[in-house]
């Protein structure tokens, strides 16, 4: 691949890996309602902006990058955080001293929705699925910068409003 290759390459891999979830999705958002709802009874979709997934699957560099980027937004109470890891590869001791806003999958039930596989970010909107960004190596850097943009914008601004 030649040097303008690469960046439109990085692009295409990002845009694949990041699923804008249209109106037929919506069993894939009643599911993760219901899985939400079983683990933490006490949050409504309603109410949250993001849900951040801290795997130990897949590229280990992506699963750290991203667990240290959650570290933030720990006291965000538009975000929760879905830690499915034991500890052995990600640090989750931060998630552990935090714990009012965390949900511990040890079962990796939001997996078996298929609606991420791995560490990454379901973002919502008006409690429903919009966006989904599944972090690999391929796309670590700009998925992180993609994530990190999306968790800066505030919850009822668009995400390219340049008044930020």
């Amino acid at each position: 691949m030649n040097n303008k290759t690469v960046p439109a390459f990085v692009l295409l891999s990002v845009v694949a890996g990041c699923q804008h979830v249209g109106a037929g999705k919506d069993s894939a958002t009643e599911q993760l309602r219901g899985l939400v709802g079983q683990y933490r009874n006490d949050v409504p979709m309603s109410g949250l902006k993001s849900i951040l997934v801290v795997t130990e699957e897949g590229c280990p560099g992506c699963n750290k990058s991203l667990a240290r980027l959650v570290e933030d937004y720990l006291a965000d109470t538009s975000t929760l955080v879905w830690v499915s890891a034991v500890g052995g590869m990600v640090d989750i001791s931060p998630f552990k001293a935090e714990p009012e806003r965390v949900v511990w999958d040890y079962g990796d039930s939001l997996r078996s929705l298929g609606i991420i596989k791995g560490s990454g970010a379901i973002f919502l909107d008006s409690g429903k699925i919009d966006t989904v960004i599944q972090l690999d190596a391929r796309n670590l850097g700009t998925a992180l910068a993609l994530v990190s943009d999306r968790l800066s914008t505030p919850a009822n601004a668009p995400a390219d409003n340049p008044s930020r």
